[in-house]
């Protein structure tokens, strides 16, 4: 009753946010476009590494998640990770070099690893709770998100959440909408009771676990949540960067601190990386929209991105090549983490992300610090003296 009320009170109570628009101011000079960033785009720039994290019920099955296969709804009774320890998720993080990390909290199985309160009406005129959650599962009292929030702020990490609304298995959706057939047992539902569920889970994943770094929205959004989405972000989470934020032609953003897909998912873009545009591809340089691209991509082989049994990792030669391209050419990375069944990042997975960090570190992480110079002033000139390099 009560997330029936909330969600009244969105409708009918809070003036829908008007959709953002580019940012940017003309040159002087030239006439040309120079597109203005957000201070929050900024710093996750900055951040320029993290990850992505898929532990969800689709860990526990063969096939790398639920995408493609409608009828597949596995039994939550699967999710049964007996050694979780998102402590453990962090130490290979930060071993990693990675500055933040997004989990995905609801793929396409529909599964929710948070114990979701949300109930709603279905077209047989009752009244259902999501119950395809981690409460239904062999862990219940527990919460992923929550601990995984836990984890991360204790580590530093700015941490996020993957919510994807476009399909949901379990209520029967496919490009955000119902389909018009059920099979046995399926729960049915129209496509605006599906909506009003979009939001109400939003808006448990917004409200209870901290200031937001990132959110995913794989696969976008569609229209008829468009409005009430952006409202959303405005009010619960103004300072999270949204990935997939735009429409491809630009005339519909969620926020103003968009970022963008890169366009492939190998790591490799070969190509030269704007900050600007909202195309997935390497951007435009004459876009008023500033919308920093990721990159996102795997450590195992095949594009896998949840865990595998028997699935053999890239080789660290070839993640430092992922890093070059990416990092490199101005794309925000975005590496898989996969733990396993258990609920633990496998040894040799941290291993090889603790060899990437080590290779960043090495090359990367120990030049002529700003924090250790020395400056002093004569008159009109200035001199800054540093501290030799360190190159171990």
């Amino acid at each position: 009753m009560l997330l029936h009320i909330l969600l009244a009170c969105l409708g009918a109570c809070t003036t829908l946010a008007a959709a953002p628009n580019p940012r940017f101011r003309i040159s002087p000079l030239d006439g040309s476009i120079i597109a203005l960033p957000t201070a929050d785009q900024l710093a996750f720039q900055d951040r320029e590494f993290g990850m992505l994290i898929h532990f969800n019920l689709a860990t526990y099955i063969s096939i790398d998640g639920c995408n493609g296969v409608p009828g597949l709804v596995p039994e939550p009774s699967l999710f049964d990770p007996t050694l979780l320890n998102t402590d453990q998720w962090m130490a290979t993080i930060v071993a990693s070099g990675a500055q933040y990390a997004t989990l995905v909290a609801k793929h396409n199985c529909g599964f929710a690893t948070w114990p979701s309160k949300v109930r709603f009406e279905t077209r047989d005129n009752t009244t259902s709770g999501y119950n395809y959650t981690v409460a239904d599962s062999p862990v219940k009292g527990e919460d992923v998100p929550a601990m995984f929030t836990a984890s991360a702020e204790k580590a530093g990490i700015g941490h996020g959440f993957y919510y994807s609304t476009t399909v949901n298995n379990f209520l029967n959706v496919q490009n955000s909408l119902v389909n018009a057939t059920w099979g046995p047992g399926e729960i049915r539902i129209t496509n605006e009771t599906y909506d009003e569920v979009v939001i109400a889970m939003l808006t448990e994943l917004w409200t209870n676990y901290g200031s937001l770094t990132e959110l995913w929205f794989d696969g976008g959004y569609s229209e008829s949540v468009q409005d009430q989405i952006t409202s959303l972000l405005q009010e619960l989470q103004p300072h999270a960067c949204i990935f997939n934020s735009c429409d491809a032609d630009g005339s519909a953003c969620l926020s103003n601190n968009s970022i963008r897909w890169i366009g492939t998912e190998t790591g490799l873009p070969n190509a030269e990386i704007w900050s600007t545009g909202v195309t997935n591809d390497g951007g435009d340089p004459t876009s008023p929209f500033f919308a920093p691209a990721e990159c996102d991509t795997t450590l195992q082989e095949g594009d896998r991105w949840f865990w595998g049994a028997n699935t053999t990792l890239r080789p660290l030669e070839e993640m430092i090549e992922v890093y070059h391209q990416t990092v490199g050419r101005n794309c925000l990375l975005e590496l898989d983490l996969s733990p396993d069944r258990s609920g633990l990042v496998p040894a040799a997975y941290a291993a090889r992300y603790k060899q990437l960090g080590d290779f960043i570190r090495s090359c990367y992480g120990a030049g002529n610090a700003a924090e250790n110079a020395v400056e002093s002033r004569r008159g009109a000139n200035v001199t800054l003296t540093f501290d030799t390099p360190h190159l171990d």
